[in-house]
């Protein structure tokens, strides 16, 4: 293991889980067609947020919209 990830993660990981709320809003906003997109996006911040506690960061939950 990288002697610095443990760093990375604790910046990068909430940055992206960040990103990716905001790429959630936008696609589920659009129409059905980003159905697809929506739930690909919804497993990304699933999997980054895993990886973030595995390192031992915390990350708030996002709350979504009602567009859910």
């Amino acid at each position: 293991m990288l002697s610095g990830y443990a760093a990375v993660t604790d910046t990068i990981v909430p940055q992206l889980i960040f990103t990716l709320n905001v790429a959630w809003e936008i696609a589920s906003r659009e129409s059905p067609d980003y159905d697809l997109v929506v739930y690909f996006i919804q497993q990304a911040i699933q999997a980054a947020q895993e990886e973030a506690l595995r390192h031992g960061t915390v990350i708030a939950s996002e709350g979504k919209s009602e567009l859910q």
